[in-house]
């Protein structure tokens, strides 16, 4: 449970930083807890799972967030 708690306060501060669409939300998972691609994805659906943000795809094919 802690990196869920982990995750949500990093993305709360990601959206204080910047409104709307956050590009390569998958990437910042990755980098900002070292984890492999996989597990990062788990993570991002969980936090959909959880209306912390939505995953989208963007019309040029690129994946984003867009925080609730």
């Amino acid at each position: 449970m802690g990196e869920i708690a982990g995750a949500i306060d990093f993305v709360r501060g990601l959206n204080a930083a910047r409104s709307g669409l956050l590009a390569c939300p998958v990437s910042r998972l990755q980098v900002r807890f070292r984890l492999g691609y996989r597990r990062a994805c788990e993570l991002a659906g969980r936090l959909e799972e959880m209306d912390v943000w939505e995953i989208v795809v963007t019309p040029s094919g690129l994946r984003g967030a867009r925080f609730k």
